[in-house]
Order: structure tokens, then C-alpha cells, then sequence
């Protein structure tokens, strides 16, 4: 299976009731593709534990996207969250969501649905410390100055 046309992306579009979800995508000009290809939201994602060591990780690419997307779609974002620090760095650096993959499935395997509810509940609870201790109210409040801090400051 090799890259789609934009024109292939939309006819398989044409062919779905359910949201249709791009993702894999790592750079600018991907985000604007699946754009033009009608996509509902896009799910910036590497492959898997960096496949080769010269591939930038989701976060070194996610401000990037979401700024060229600028909300005219949906931004997730998945790879190494394994926290609620993680989760709030993402949003801070653009995603609108977070998707964790391995350690669900961990929990899952583990102890079902039962583990599944557990480890996102934790997830929660750290992601409501983390905006405490940065002083936010809410998601909404989310921004990249959370995470980087002006020249100057200490």
C-alpha cells in the first residue's frame, strides 16, 4: 500500500458515514493534502517507536501542523504519552486531542475494561494536576506558554 492521491482520498470519502480520519501525518504539506482531500480531523503520528532514529517525534512536528491547519480540521496526536504531562504538552503545542495506543492496550490485556477505565482515570487525574500546577482553569486554557517561557523570564 503506497501513498494515496488526493483524488483517491476523496473518493473513498465519498463512501463513508462515519468521520474519515487521516493518520500518519508528519509534515505541513500532508495536514494541507488531507485538507483538500476532505478529511474530518488529521492524527499526527509517527511510526511506531520511530523507525528509523533520524524521524522527528510528534511533538517536534505538531506546532507546526496545527498552525498550518488552523483549525479548519481536527488535530490529534499520538506517540510517547504516557502521562498527564504529556497530554497537556500536546494541547499546549496545538492538538485538539490526544490518542494513547500501547499502555490501553497494556491495561486492557491486563484487566479488560475494568484496566482500560483505571489507567484513563489516572491519565485524568495527572492531566488535572498538571493544569493546576500551570495554572490552568480549564483545556480551554491550554496554551503554549504553559510550556515555554518568555525571554526573560525565570
Amino acid at each position: 500500500v503506497g501513498p494515496k492521491t488526493i483524488a483517491e482520498l476523496q473518493e473513498l470519502k465519498s463512501h463513508l458515514k462515519v468521520p474519515f480520519i487521516l493518520k500518519g501525518i508528519m509534515n505541513v504539506e500532508s495536514a494541507l493534502a488531507a485538507i483538500e482531500a476532505g478529511a474530518d480531523a488529521i492524527v499526527v503520528s509517527n511510526h511506531g517507536g520511530r523507525v528509523m532514529d533520524h524521524m522527528p517525534g510528534t511533538a517536534e512536528v505538531l506546532p507546526e501542523i496545527a498552525n498550518a491547519v488552523g483549525g479548519r480540521i481536527k488535530v490529534l496526536v499520538d506517540g510517547g504519552i504516557r502521562e498527564g504531562i504529556d497530554i497537556l504538552k500536546m494541547l499546549a503545542l496545538g492538538a485538539d486531542a490526544v490518542m494513547i495506543g500501547r499502555p490501553v492496550c497494556i491495561a486492557a490485556f491486563g484487566a479488560g475494561q475494568e484496566g482500560v477505565s483505571f489507567y484513563l482515570r489516572e491519565k485524568l487525574n495527572e492531566l488535572k494536576k498538571a493544569m493546576i500546577l500551570t495554572g490552568c482553569g480549564s483545556i480551554g486554557h491550554i496554551d503554549p506558554s504553559v510550556i515555554f517561557r518568555k525571554k526573560g523570564e525565570r
